[in-house]
């Protein structure tokens, strides 16, 4: 339950692109990662992909603040921060 959770939140999280809900939700975010790797879970960051379509229609996407930061990139930091919040938790 909590890996697919934890799964759907990162898919969500790399496909949004919008650089205000990015930086509300990253700590929220790299946390669960970091938690379900504790766990045992598997969590892996999406390929990239453009974000703009979803079942073939085109949608309407905020441009972010550094236009070269595609989901591979978003993928990466966010796996950089889980990371960070893993060290520095308790065992």
């Amino acid at each position: 339950m909590y890996a697919d959770f934890a799964r759907s939140l990162v898919a969500w999280y790399c496909r949004t692109g919008h650089s205000v809900i990015l930086a509300l939700s990253e700590g929220f975010v790299a946390t669960a990662v970091a938690l379900a790797r504790r766990a045992g879970i598997e969590v892996e960051m999406p390929a990239p992909s453009s974000g703009r379509t979803r079942g073939g229609v085109e949608r309407d996407v905020q441009v972010p603040g550094n236009p070269r930061a595609g989901t591979a990139d978003i993928a990466a930091a966010l796996d950089t921060r889980a990371q960070e919040l893993d060290r520095r938790m308790a065992r």
